[in-house]
């Protein structure tokens, strides 16, 4: 079909207008292109700017939180860099106490009419709640003894039925132990000790009768002392820690020694020593000890597992600090999550059989976390160094069953003590710091391992 002159001008016209609305969209895609890249260049500029108000903000916040140190004396909570799972909030009735294993008494509470209406009900059923109460007002008892003394012809002497005190009126054995749990567990000083004594018994006893009770149940206390330090040490392994203990009339600064095994939890102390070396054995070398990378304790044990724990807490402490800049920060940052990932990888595998191949991969990760860098700060440079020296020490637990990689265990038993010396600032002799040694370590031990019958436990004790 062939068009006429007309319709082929007519065409070329709506070609011509086709072909203009092409070259003006090309153009216009064009400019839409370049503007698009201005706007990703001027995202990706906001991204940092935000970026470094967001670490100026961090900075400021830091520096703020140890003004109200100083001003407060308050040790704040920084999650600024490395973020934590918050902790919810408990309700205060969300606690349930455990169902009592012992009924002292049950009470029946039966009901035939309604409460509401006074008609009589059908379809009962019994719904049971446990109370538990303690009878008031505690009283004292008071025994009198009647002891009857004969005199013997034959080797002239006299006898008695039991032992006569000196004192014709004495505090009885139970009364003492309950002065000794007063003072290691409840970390009472003897001033409360005393008034606790009065207002709730009504037993009077003076400051000095409180010391003399300690001492004596101590020393009474040295062979279970005794067995607690073979038990320790006959464990697979062994923890250790030490702090500081004041000794009042001892110029040099004493410490605090504790010793924990690993199969229970028996605890040894050692309080009013030095720091040194020599103070390890008197507590004992056990077969395997875990510890810090303290110096007194290099080449004290024959296997030596250092703890994890205290090269991750260096360097979460590194992680949130804002003394560095951005590239350091970042170096930090970098070897702080590989060496926490790592750290809860391990824990999370100890019980389990672990393949050799997973033990190689474990040291190449180890190794690379230790590798030194042209960017890492001082600190960090120490921790690797640290890290590299004693990397046989940290992996002991590869070569032994049961091994912890960390001394959290005795850190948490040391603690006991932290809080008693915040309160009693020490003892005042060294006679006192080797009594608290005793006493803490039968006491407690008994409570850590048996918290139900642990007081019982140790009233049961022939002494």
């Amino acid at each position: 079909m062939q068009l006429s002159e007309t319709e082929i001008k007519k065409r070329l016209i709506e070609l011509r207008n086709l072909r203009a609305l092409h070259i003006r969209a090309r153009e216009r895609i064009v400019i839409l292109q370049k503007e698009n890249k201005q706007l990703r260049i001027r995202v990706k500029e906001l991204e940092t700017r935000d970026k470094d108000k967001g670490e100026k903000i961090k900075a400021m916040s830091f520096q703020l939180e140890q003004i109200k140190i100083k001003l407060f004396g308050k040790k704040p909570i920084i999650n600024a860099i490395i973020h934590k799972k918050e902790k919810k909030d408990r309700d205060i009735f969300s606690y349930r106490r455990p169902i009592p294993k012992n009924i002292t008494e049950t009470k029946p509470h039966p009901i035939e009419n309604c409460a509401h209406c006074s008609q009589k009900l059908v379809k009962k059923s019994v719904r049971i709640f446990f109370e538990e109460d303690i009878p008031l007002p505690i009283q004292k008892i008071t025994i009198k003894h009647e002891v009857e003394i004969g005199y013997c012809q034959n080797c002239k002497k006299q006898s008695s039925g039991i032992f006569i005190p000196p004192k014709k009126s004495i505090l009885g054995k139970n009364v003492r132990k309950y002065v000794c749990l007063l003072s290691i567990t409840n970390r009472l000083s003897h001033a409360q000790i005393q008034d606790h004594l009065k207002d709730v018994f009504n037993v009077k006893i003076s400051i000095g009768e409180i010391g003399n009770i300690l001492q004596t149940e101590a020393d009474n206390l040295r062979p279970e002392y005794q067995a607690l330090k073979e038990s320790v040490l006959n464990q697979n392994g062994t923890h250790y820690d030490e702090t500081g203990w004041k000794v009042q009339k001892e110029e040099q600064g004493k410490f605090a020694w504790v010793a924990i095994g690993t199969e229970n939890n028996d605890t040894v102390f050692d309080l009013g020593k030095s720091r040194g070396k020599g103070n390890i054995e008197n507590i004992g070398v056990g077969k395997v000890g875990i510890s810090d990378d303290y110096g007194a304790y290099k080449n004290s044990f024959k296997e030596h597992q250092l703890c994890w724990a205290h090269p991750h807490r260096k360097l979460r402490d590194l992680a949130e600090s804002a003394e560095f800049g951005k590239r350091k920060k970042k170096q930090i940052l970098k070897t702080y999550m590989q060496f926490r990932n790592l750290y809860h990888r391990i824990q999370k595998s100890l019980g389990e059989k672990i393949s050799p191949y997973l033990k190689r991969k474990w040291k190449t990760i180890f190794n690379e976390i230790s590798e030194s860098h042209s960017l890492d700060p001082t600190h960090l440079s120490r921790i690797k160094e640290s890290l590299r020296k004693n990397k046989e020490k940290y992996f002991t637990f590869l070569k032994h069953k049961g091994i912890p990689i960390d001394n959290n265990k005795a850190e948490r038993a040391l603690r006991h003590l932290v809080i008693k010396r915040k309160i009693s600032f020490g003892s005042k002799t060294q006679r006192g710091a080797e009594t608290t040694s005793i006493l803490a370590s039968v006491i407690l031990s008994l409570k850590w391992n048996d918290p139900q019958n642990w007081f019982k436990n140790y009233l049961s004790l022939k002494h």
